[in-house]
C-alpha cells in the first residue's frame, strides 16, 4: 500500500466532488491537499481552514493526521 499527500490540481475538481459527496460534506474550497492511497483519493484537506472529508466508506482515520501535519508543514513554511 502506497500513500501519498500532494496538492490537488484542477484535474482533481471531479474526485473532490465526490470525496465530498461521500463524506456527505460540503466541498473543500481554496487550496487543497489530497490524501491517496495507490493512486485512488480518500481523503481531503482544505489549507486554508483545516476542515477535512474523506470516502465514509473506506478506512481513512489514519490519513487526517498525515493531512494535518503536512498541512502544518506548509503553513510554517510560508511563514518564513
Amino acid at each position: 500500500m502506497t500513500v501519498t499527500i500532494r496538492t490537488a490540481t484542477d484535474a482533481d475538481a471531479a474526485p473532490l466532488r465526490r470525496l465530498a459527496i461521500l463524506s456527505c460534506d460540503p466541498p473543500l474550497d481554496g487550496d487543497v491537499l489530497i490524501a491517496e492511497i495507490d493512486g485512488e483519493p480518500m481523503a481531503a484537506c482544505s489549507l486554508d481552514d483545516g476542515r477535512t472529508i474523506s470516502n465514509a466508506f473506506r478506512q481513512t482515520r489514519e490519513l487526517r493526521p498525515l493531512l494535518e501535519l503536512r498541512r502544518k508543514q506548509l503553513a510554517e513554511r510560508r511563514a518564513a
